[in-house]
């Protein structure tokens, strides 16, 4: 099992050989000993002939309104993320955000495992029945709304 550093590392880097291997960010000896380390480059290599098809990038066009929740959720996720255990660009990148606040019923954080973890009260947030705020001890934490209450001023 490979941690989720050493997955992003050696995604990002694509190792062809063992010293590349070496050299991926959180892969370590026992990463690099035996078959272990022929059983990831071969999957590096497989992954290699795959034609990526990736959408357009249209951040960019993202509505401008949108923008400080997709700042604040990102803030809190990465918060999620430090609580979990799971590196932050795996649980939800930008794009990630932004797909989920345009609505796309296909978006990753809808989904899955993401859905399980940070689903439900994403949808909170948006529906404005949770809001953010700082936990007293430089950290951020979820707060439900009593159903008569509003955040509005």
């Amino acid at each position: 099992m490979l941690p989720d550093l050493a997955l992003l590392g050696i995604s990002q880097k694509a190792p062809q050989n063992h010293d590349e291997l070496s050299q991926c960010r959180g892969v370590d000896g026992r990463h690099l000993k035996g078959a272990i380390a022929s059983e990831i480059l071969a999957a590096v290599a497989r992954g290699r002939d795959v034609t990526a098809e990736f959408p357009v990038n249209d951040v960019e066009d993202f509505d401008r309104d949108l923008r400080p929740a997709a700042t604040l959720i990102s803030a809190w996720i990465s918060e999620v993320a430090g609580k979990t255990s799971i590196e932050t660009a795996l649980l939800a990148t930008r794009s990630d955000i932004i797909d989920y606040l345009r609505g796309n019923r296909h978006a990753r954080l809808r989904t899955g495992w993401r859905a399980e973890i940070i689903g439900t009260d994403l949808d909170d947030l948006r529906e404005g029945s949770a809001g953010i705020s700082f936990d007293g001890k430089g950290g951020l934490r979820l707060v439900r709304a009593a159903p008569e209450e509003n955040f509005e001023q």
